[in-house]
């Protein structure tokens, strides 16, 4: 058996641990984690994608309205107004978040471009719904929040910063003259150092300045190093050179360092100030990261639906359950599967693409029973899987795969499928069935789906038969 509820639900009492549990086997038994994993697939963002494996049935009809809602003002802008958002190249920023939350410290130069990034987007996004926003109220109300000041904190970033991380040379003024005064520098140690070996002749390994231990060096002949007159920073891998720094040139490489640690505290600086910028823009940041996470959370529900031709569900007022021409999605990926894996194996000529039937399925208030029955491998389980799994979506806040559905707000779907036979807890078959069986009364409370699969299986036919009716009863 297996418990699906709202883990507000869940008991707080001493059995508490083993309602949790049972509730986790239920995901388990209708695979419902293996569907968040597979409507995943369709995140552009870590974030989006988390937010989607982690998803749980949602506990509040107000909630779930307005989850479904996001679904329909998507598709409507999507196909309707040709309006559209994409996200691409964005990293998690959570950690950045943490440590703008913290005083004095500083961001590195690639976070702070991940950080513009989120919010360019999210700002690119909240333009594009901004004048649709009549006809998208949930959507506008993610993005509404995000103000549009915030534009000018990561466009200062933006112009500071190159696409690499490298600090732009007019960063600032004085970033500008250190830089020019560190490729003079160079220049004059460069010549100096040529104007050395020049005069140096056959003690010249290679005629190449170098570097060693961050110092402009030339390659003397170790068989010449006392030609050279200077201090050596190194040597070759094989000893046959030796990488010399000549006396004449000691003091240009102290001053060529003095102005790269300049350089390096102004960097600093910098990216100090850059921080502080974004600092005092956090409460905006966190709307704006928080409504990325969401709109993609969104639009990937919505590639689900366009990929599987799901549509989205009505959630009913009187309890009625009623699918028509439903499909399994993680039945249809397999399918999806196995085709593209057979597909460079076939003869042209020959199609065997298979194709996923779909069923149809209605229970009422007045009509709350089915019994389905049949041959074996006729398909009775899939059909149960479908209506659970489809509900568990549904009350998700999912499109489901279906030409209609109309889903009640169900409090719990509760199934006993498959073989459950518990070794560890010394139970057969059947024990094991009416075990569950009478765990669901505790935890069945209207509107709930009850879905039993082959009821009294497992003992004498005709004392399986009537517990089966008498537990349909």
């Amino acid at each position: 058996m297996s418990v699906v509820s709202c883990p507000l639900q869940r008991k707080t009492t001493s059995d508490g641990q083993r309602t949790t549990n049972k509730i986790m086997q239920s995901l388990e038994t209708l695979e419902y984690k293996k569907l968040c994993r597979l409507i995943s697939r369709y995140a552009q963002t870590p974030t989006g994608k988390a937010r989607l494996e982690n998803l749980a049935p949602i506990c509040s009809r107000i909630e779930l309205e307005k989850d479904i809602k996001a679904i329909a003002e998507t598709i409507l802008l999507n196909e309707e107004k040709q309006v559209s958002w994409s996200f691409s190249g964005l990293e998690d920023p959570s950690n950045a978040i943490a440590i703008l939350r913290i005083k004095n410290a500083t961001l590195e130069p690639i976070i702070l471009l991940e950080l513009t990034r989120v919010c360019n987007q999210a700002l690119f996004a909240r333009s594009a719904i901004s004048p649709e926003k009549e006809f998208a109220p949930v959507l506008w109300e993610i993005v509404e929040n995000i103000p549009p000041s915030l534009f000018a904190a990561i466009d200062k970033i933006n112009k500071k910063l190159l696409p690499s991380g490298e600090i732009d040379d007019s960063a600032s003024p004085e970033l500008a003259r250190l830089r020019r005064e560190i490729n003079q520098q160079r220049g004059r140690l460069q010549k100096a150092l040529e104007s050395t070996m020049r005069g140096a002749g056959d003690a010249i390994q290679d005629a190449i300045v170098t570097q060693r231990n961050d110092r402009y060096v030339i390659p003397v002949k170790s068989d010449f190093r006392n030609k050279v007159g200077g201090v050596a920073q190194g040597f070759s891998s094989s000893g046959a050179t030796v990488f010399i720094e000549p006396l004449e040139v000691i003091e240009a490489n102290n001053e060529l360092q003095n102005l790269k640690g300049k350089e390096e505290r102004e960097i600093a600086r910098i990216l100090f100030a850059l921080t502080e910028e974004l600092r005092e823009q956090l409460p905006a940041i966190e709307i704006a990261t928080e409504a990325v996470t969401e709109l993609d959370f969104i639009k990937a529900k919505v590639e689900f639906a366009r990929s599987y031709k799901a549509i989205v569900p009505t959630i009913s007022d009187d309890e009625t359950l009623d699918l028509i021409e439903a499909r399994h999605p993680l039945l249809e990926e397999n399918i999806r599967e196995q085709s593209a894996k057979t597909k460079d194996q076939r003869p042209k000529t020959e199609n065997h693409t298979k194709e996923i039937v779909p069923v149809s399925f209605k229970l009422t208030k007045e009509k709350s029973v089915m019994i389905i029955s049949g041959a074996n491998a006729g398909g009775k389980t899939v059909v149960m899987k479908t209506a659970g799994l489809l509900s568990l979506m549904a009350i998700s806040g999912l499109p489901v795969p279906a030409r209609e559905a109309k889903i009640p707000f169900y409090k719990s779907v509760l199934a006993d499928i498959g073989d459950h036979q518990s070794l560890s807890a010394n139970l057969s078959t059947f024990s094991s069935h009416i075990s569950n069986i009478a765990e669901m009364l505790e935890n069945c409370s209207a509107p709930s789906l009850v879905l039993l699969d082959e009821v009294g299986t497992g003992t004498d036919p005709e004392e399986g038969s009537a517990l089966g009716v008498a537990i349909v009863d």
